[in-house]
């Protein structure tokens, strides 16, 4: 063993022993561990950010763009001085514009992402599941494959009705017993099962995941030990 890799190894036992020591409960050496992390963190980020995003997309095409690329920076080059300007108390209302921009843009990614990403995808399998190919008697479909299309449609329709919001149309006088139609109350019913099994399912696999690296870590420090008191 070098003698690099051997600092290396002591240090990754120790940061490992400083957070593991909360399981005895919120301690200085914790606390020092988890700075260190978050440092490390941002640092990193930082670096991606600068070498993947702002040089390429940036810094690069001002130097070496043609005209019309360089144009093209005037936008955000106004963004990022709005957003720097605003730092200062009297002009912190500039910051609302790029800061506008920056949460519609995400907005957009996020629902775009989860329309084509997951519910188009997830109606499709839908209605392949009642493909009459596979469904016809003369394709001898099993139990199974009837059970498992059944399941798909009742929980795709029971899930998106628990996120169905519409109310029947009521007096004015009685908005405050107004309530959703009765199917769409039952179907809720169902889709929070199937919404539960679904984030049981996701709590299991990240627990599982903690798990493993608990595993993990207590194995590199048990190999550490042996090596350092000369035991393998």
């Amino acid at each position: 063993m070098t003698l690099s890799t051997l600092a290396w190894g002591v240090i990754g036992l120790v940061l490992t022993v400083m957070v593991l020591s909360y399981l005895i409960g919120d301690n200085v050496f914790f606390r020092i561990a988890a700075h260190v992390f978050v440092g490390l963190t941002a640092g990193y980020f930082a670096v991606i950010i600068l070498y993947q995003i702002v040089w390429p997309y940036l810094i690069s095409p001002l130097i070496n763009g043609t005209w019309g690329e360089r144009l093209w920076m005037i936008a955000p080059l106004v963004l990022i001085l709005l957003l720097v300007i605003s730092q200062f108390p009297k002009l912190i209302k500039l910051g609302t514009i790029p800061l506008a921009y920056l949460a519609g843009l995400t907005a957009a990614l996020v629902i775009g992402g989860a329309v084509f990403g997951t519910l188009i995808p997830q109606s499709r399998a839908v209605v392949e599941a009642f493909d009459p190919n596979r469904l016809s008697p003369s394709a001898n479909p099993s139990w199974r494959v009837i059970a498992d299309a059944g399941v798909m449609l009742i929980g795709t329709v029971a899930t998106l009705s628990y996120f169905h919001f519409g109310r029947k149309s009521q007096p004015a006088d009685d908005l405050e017993k107004t309530e959703r139609p009765k199917v769409f109350e039952v179907l809720s019913k169902v889709g929070q099962l199937f919404i539960g099994v679904t984030l049981g399912g996701i709590f299991t696999g990240i627990f599982s995941s903690a798990v493993l690296a608990l595993i993990d870590r207590l194995i590199f420090m048990g190999g550490m030990i042996s090596q350092l008191f000369g035991g393998g």
